[in-house]
């Protein structure tokens, strides 16, 4: 049964228009004054049907129509006046004031319970639409706890451990949304080698994050045939050259139900005795080569295509000899692409900020060249995912040690196996 309040100052009107308005179907309230009505709504929450008086000794009707329409109130109320009143002017001020429809008192009974009838189904739609909101509330609310938790699986992917006798590590990563699409890392792949890499996956959100995640597990896998960074059983194994790995990186993902999501990605060998890096850039920003006895630094890379776009595409690669010292930078281009409404931050501003950080230890200098791109652009935020990854050699180790950069943290050890 509908419930409604009538509220009028006169009792004769109270009981006539309940008693009518009860043998057509309706739960009627009834209030002699708006500060009755008020306590009355606050008393039955399931009221939303208000039918008012508009001249009242006290509250008037368009005065309680306006406490109702408030944000203060707690839930919505369908508001009628009801008036002797018939005049244009009336019936604005009645509107204004925030009523939802405007009756005449002497209107037939027919008439009213079809305007009544009219707005419980006009109510009826509102409440449904107030549900579906909650609905998409709950369910954005679940979905924003989901991407939190799934940002917190990112970062325990990220490298933990940055300080080797062989090589010292700097990284940041910032997606730009709750979780984004690039990845960067690390991964000793004998006892002389270690593989660098970062990608970045075309868009933002679920589906990037979700291929940046399955392009990393793709290289994460060491041992056996379905290794892509390996050759050849456990005993007696070969490292497979960046740009093979690239190129099987392609292969996966351009006949894969990807979504026609590609990226572009910095893959990066280095022999920790020799100096030796072999790298392939693939549709990605050039690397930042530092110098550090010639404080110079320069951008070296390929003009490869980026990955899991096209078929049969050759990658190249290149080779650098790299002195005690030297640091190379991977970055993704949320740095370079940057841009302070006039222009954007662009490799030369990277190139020249890292060279101007040479006084500073490899684990600040990430997040300074981060600090000056945001103090550039006078803004925190960044509109893409920004990843920084600098890794300096330190020079051959003496003696039978071994830089032993195997990842066996709990909370990554599965994904390095």
């Amino acid at each position: 049964m509908k419930a409604l309040l009538l509220v009028d100052d006169s009792r004769t009107m109270l009981v006539y228009m309940s008693s009518v308005l009860r043998k057509r179907g309706f739960k009627v309230f009834t209030a002699i004054s708006g500060e009755e009505a008020l306590q009355i709504l606050s008393d039955q929450n399931g009221i939303q049907f208000v039918l008012s008086d508009w001249l009242m000794p006290g509250m008037s009707g368009i005065e309680l129509c306006q406490t109702l329409k408030c944000r203060d109130f707690g839930r919505y109320i369908f508001f009628v006046l009801l008036s002797s009143k018939n005049d244009q002017d009336s019936i604005v001020t009645g509107i204004d004031a925030g009523a939802d429809d405007f009756v005449d008192k002497k209107t037939s009974v027919e008439e009213l319970e079809a305007r009544i009838r009219a707005g419980f189904r006009t109510l009826a739609l509102h409440n449904e639409v107030v549900e579906k909101n909650r609905e998409l509330d709950r369910a954005y609310g679940m979905i924003k706890r989901d991407l939190e938790s799934a940002g917190d699986l990112i970062k325990q992917i990220l490298p933990k451990q940055k300080n080797f006798p062989c090589v010292e590590l700097s990284y940041v990563s910032i997606p730009s949304a709750q979780i984004g699409g690039d990845m960067l890392g690390y991964m000793q792949l004998d006892m002389d080698n270690v593989a660098f890499y970062l990608f970045d996956v075309a868009g933002h959100g679920v589906s990037s994050a979700l291929m940046s995640f399955s392009v990393q597990q793709s290289l994460a896998v060491m041992n056996g045939s379905a290794s892509i960074v390996m050759y050849g059983a456990d005993t007696g194994r070969s490292i497979v050259p960046p740009e093979l790995v690239v190129d099987k990186l392609n292969q996966m993902y351009v006949s894969g139900d990807s979504g026609n999501l590609y990226f572009t990605m910095i893959y990066a060998v280095l022999n920790t005795k020799s100096g030796l890096l072999s790298y392939c850039c693939a549709g990605h920003p050039p690397l930042v080569l530092y110098r550090d006895n010639r404080d110079k630094a320069e951008m070296i890379g390929h003009d490869n295509f980026v990955v899991g776009a096209f078929d049969d595409v050759d990658y190249q690669s290149s080779t650098i000899q790299l002195e005690p010292g030297d640091r190379v930078w991977f970055y993704s281009d949320g740095i370079t692409e940057a841009d302070n409404g006039k222009e954007q931050f662009s490799e030369d501003g990277l190139r020249n900020t890292i060279e101007n950080l040479n006084q500073y230890s490899t684990q600040q200098q990430t997040a300074m060249v981060v600090k000056s791109v945001q103090e550039w652009r006078q803004n925190e935020s960044f509109d893409d995912d920004v990843s920084l990854l600098v890794a300096e050699w330190k020079g051959a180790i003496e003696g039978d040690n071994q830089c032993d950069m195997r990842l066996v943290k709990k909370a990554t050890a599965q994904f390095y196996k």
